[in-house]
């Protein structure tokens, strides 16, 4: 179901407004790298993939790596690099597209509460980390091509969405309902609607 902003709960508000002390903390000291700003990111951001990042061997490159990308850094190439360094093996596109994002607030943060929202009620048809006969992506399809695939689809339905009648309502229900925080991107306010209302 699609989400109703006049029905979201109190606690959903408290939900956001939560994550939305954390996420600032984060944006503003994602410079400094110290112990209290990986503790604040770990929990924010890390905490549900635990256990990919559960050990210091795979935080201490996760942080070094988000020191020396740049905020036009091309996702694959993040990927690739997180895949040699962290987790040999395995390709982790919600771990490489939260550092992007913090680096550039203007990129999507793709992860399975945004996937599975988009996927059920918004018709955005993904297909990393989905068997072929349900995604539709031809067989034989690459993981390389399936998160090629998702960021793309991902990118443009918050191209479609932020600018048509509808994504406009939810930035003035944010910035209604938290007008402190009314100066963060437009993707990310999206972001916190879809993952507090799921």
């Amino acid at each position: 179901m699609k989400i109703d902003l006049h029905k979201i709960t109190p606690k959903q508000k408290l939900v956001i407004a939560k994550g939305l002390c954390d996420y600032q903390y984060i944006m503003d000291n994602w410079r400094t790298n110290d112990t209290d700003f990986q503790d604040v990111y770990y929990e924010f951001y890390l905490k549900a993939r635990w256990a990919v990042m559960r050990n210091l061997n795979n935080l201490k490159p996760y942080f070094a790596k988000l020191q020396s990308i740049s905020p036009e850094d091309d996702l694959m190439d993040v990927l690739r690099s997180l895949k040699n360094e962290i987790e040999k093996g395995s390709t982790e596109l919600s771990l490489g597209s939260k550092l992007l994002h913090t680096r550039n607030p203007s990129l999507p943060i793709y992860d399975s509460k945004v996937r599975d929202y988009l996927s059920k009620n918004e018709n955005v048809n993904f297909w990393w980390q989905i068997p072929n006969k349900e995604s539709g992506a031809p067989r034989g399809t690459s993981e390389v091509e399936k998160i090629r695939h998702d960021w793309q689809a991902l990118r443009k339905w918050y191209d479609e969405f932020l600018p048509s009648e509808r994504g406009q309502a939810w930035i003035i229900w944010f910035d209604q309902n938290f007008p402190n925080y009314a100066s963060i991107s437009d993707i990310k306010k999206v972001d916190f609607i879809i993952f507090a209302t799921n």
